[in-house]
């Protein structure tokens, strides 16, 4: 034994030293003003939505209209339903083939698992039958069902009262309201509606097993809300209408031009409704019986139809944190970060919102990223520079938003080994001043910091 262990030593030692100098030779540093070290102070981040690029770019829902290389994120639906007792009620915990599990996985599976809420059919309509609206079959977003809880409680079965469900089903397992977006349902007899549980979204409904389309297409139209989606028809019990953006003006940021057609033709009917369009000059108006289409967020049984901008606008939700998202992007599963379509910064741009992002980001040479909020990456995201790109996080944070794994971190060009007498300072790539911080990255990084 006491021979042997110097000798283990040793072996253990010079490995150690090749393994180093593996892993550090393409990421050597000339200048002693560089360190080799992740920041830990936390981060202060300036979260005020002000930029240029927030402005005319990430804020906008058309930004976000998927390509047909995009990846396509998952958000995670949990089920919760409330039952009178154990063995009666809407759903039943049973083999029960019109009222049992098998009735309620058809139903669910209708909506999930890439099917319907995935997929767009064509638009069709009774007005403007020729209205260009380009047809995107593949939203990029599907949803999945996590688990199904029951709960037997008659005083809640009956009533119509979200807060007092979302309490109970916490107060059972905290960690149950988390798991994904929560749909619930029981026996109040209340209208379906979306609803937000400690500012995070949920589906409250009745809904049964007697019309599995309607309750398909119910489904989809209430989650659409979720994702910040209203209705193309004037609701005058409840719920927001899309028609002239929620009251505001026409041709504003989140104007569905996809949608409701300039001079649509069924305005003229429009004169029989309560509300008259008054959006001049575009003269667009809702959608209102006999004028329909077949859009997701109309009133019809078989709407299946999304327009473009609809799925622009709810890939935003789930990257940025946004109330008209209810902070829908809590939800969304895990995944690896796209290395190949990735998120290309061509110019100098400030980020000083928020955002949850689902490719890694390549700066271009030249450009520079200051950070002053937060970006969250996904599973061995990456952070490219390319020569004479920067990352300047200011203040505010690079972390990861992935519960099951950390994203990779920033690569930067190889810097070669400096020659004898070579007095040339290597680049700086990456800075961290005023309290900055780059969190849960795999690899170290060539960071200067500033206080």
């Amino acid at each position: 034994m006491y021979k042997t262990a110097p000798l283990k030593f040793i072996f253990i030692f010079l490995m150690s030293l090749l393994f180093s100098k593996k892993l550090f030779s393409q990421r050597y540093i000339s200048s002693e003003t560089i360190q080799m070290v992740q920041p830990t102070p936390t981060a202060s981040p300036s979260c005020i939505n002000e930029s240029n690029a927030y402005k005319k770019k990430y804020s906008q829902q058309s930004f976000y209209i998927p390509k047909k290389n995009d990846p396509v994120i998952t958000l995670k639906i949990t089920i919760h339903i409330f039952k009178p007792i154990s063995d009666s009620g809407r759903w039943q915990m049973d083999n029960n083939k019109l009222n049992g599990t098998a009735a309620l996985s058809s139903m669910m599976d209708s909506i999930t698992n890439g099917h319907q809420e995935r997929y767009s059919a064509k638009r069709s309509a009774t007005y403007a039958k020729d209205f260009n609206s380009p047809h995107i079959r593949d939203s990029k977003i599907k949803y999945e069902i996590t688990n199904v809880y029951f709960y037997p409680e008659p005083n809640l079965y009956a009533l119509y009262n979200d807060q007092a469900l979302f309490e109970y089903i916490e107060k059972i397992d905290p960690k149950r309201i988390e798991e994904g977006m929560p749909l619930v349902i029981n026996g109040s007899n209340g209208p379906g509606h979306l609803s937000s549980y400690k500012g995070a979204a949920a589906i409250v409904t009745t809904i049964g097993n007697g019309d599995p389309i309607f309750a398909r297409s119910h489904l989809l139209h209430e989650i659409g809300h979720a994702f910040g989606l209203g209705h193309t028809y004037v609701n005058t019990s409840g719920g927001g209408s899309d028609w002239q953006n929620f009251g505001g003006a026409c041709g504003s940021d989140d104007y569905l031009s996809d949608v409701f057609p300039n001079n649509n033709p069924a305005c003229q009917n429009e004169g029989q409704a309560t509300f008259k369009p008054t959006n001049a000059p575009c003269m667009s108006c809702f959608e209102s019986s006999p004028d329909t289409s077949n859009n997701l967020m109309g009133g019809q049984r078989y709407n299946l139809w999304m327009s473009p901008l609809q799925m622009g606008r709810r890939i935003r939700s789930v990257h940025l944190n946004a109330n008209a998202g209810r902070n829908l992007r809590q939800f969304v599963k895990d995944m690896e970060s796209d290395h190949k379509n990735v998120w290309t910064i061509s110019k100098s741009e400030g980020w000083d919102f928020d955002i949850q992002l689902y490719k890694d980001i390549v700066v271009k040479a030249g450009a520079t990223l200051t950070v002053k909020c937060k970006v969250a990456m996904a599973i061995d995201g990456k952070i490219k520079l390319e020569s004479g790109a920067k990352l300047i996080v200011d203040g505010g944070e690079i972390t990861s938003w992935c519960k099951s794994g950390s994203w990779e971190g920033v690569q930067t060009p190889a810097i070669k080994k400096k020659k004898k007498g070579d007095k040339k300072v290597a680049p700086v790539y990456i800075t961290v001043i005023n309290g900055g911080a780059i969190n849960k990255a795999k690899m170290q990084m060539p960071i200067t910091t500033t206080k």
